[in-house]
């Protein structure tokens, strides 16, 4: 049985039934380890090689996201198995990783679960063209994001009206998805996944999700759930400041 555990389970693929395996990324998407719950390309990539190429995937997601280059590269690694493959958005999946929730034939969100997209944003320096250079090069990334999301995009839909949802920063439960998305609606969790990486203390997040997911405290409104994310990712955000890249 191939498993590969980092940080209990955050990253795992095993045998679930036969001609089944299971991949599950509870972690954040990053090019480089800074934590054992990350979730690097080269892990999927050693992952999806101890499986057969037309085995059925079922990835399960609860990730903030992270790298946009990690995660274009995972979604790629992925699309390329042959094999029948479901998403499952167990809590979120946030920012790239919900480009990498895109790559599933099957996405099954429960209502109380989300999507949460936006535009492409990171750290940069230099000179009046080299700002410029970069600007024009993130509007790139947004087109190439917003294109995975037209690939499973309800009829009708287009790629101007993603792009905007991503300029909003715009947030879908499981039942708002489907108007934009051709995912199933699957059956509420009682218990929502528990919030875990580095959510940018920038994120317009929904009333209803943090208060859901800050388990661990007693959290009574929207900006003492913010607060307490702030805390709590300081010490990691201030870690990553020289990612050029991220989403």
């Amino acid at each position: 049985m191939p498993v590969l555990n980092l940080d209990k389970g955050k990253l795992e693929v095993k045998n679930k039934a036969e001609n089944t395996a299971e991949l599950i990324i509870f972690g954040e998407i990053s090019s480089n380890r800074w934590s054992n719950s990350d979730v690097l390309p080269s892990d999927i990539n050693d992952l999806l090689s101890e499986i057969a190429e037309n085995d059925a995937l079922d990835i399960y997601i609860n990730s903030p996201g992270g790298s946009v280059f990690a995660g274009i590269a995972i979604y790629n690694m992925l699309a390329r198995h042959k094999g029948h493959k479901r998403v499952f958005v167990e809590g979120y999946a946030a920012s790239i990783a919900s480009l990498i929730a895109m790559v599933g034939d099957e996405i099954i969100i429960p209502e109380n679960a989300y999507l949460m997209i936006h535009k492409a944003w990171g750290f940069s320096m230099g000179n009046a063209d080299d700002l410029r250079e970069i600007a024009d090069m993130y509007e790139r990334f947004d087109n190439t994001i917003a294109n995975a999301y037209m690939t499973r995009a309800k009829d009708g839909r287009t790629l101007d009206e993603f792009l905007n949802l991503m300029k909003a920063e715009t947030w879908f439960n499981g039942f708002e998805a489907q108007d934009y998305f051709n995912v199933i609606l699957g059956e509420e969790n009682k218990m929502v996944a528990c919030l875990d990486g580095d959510l940018h203390k920038n994120y317009k997040l929904p009333q209803e999700f943090l208060l859901k997911n800050m388990t661990k405290t007693k959290i009574e409104t929207k900006d003492e759930a913010i607060e307490t994310l702030e805390v709590n990712n300081t010490n990691k955000l201030k870690a990553k400041l020289n990612l050029l890249i991220n989403l």
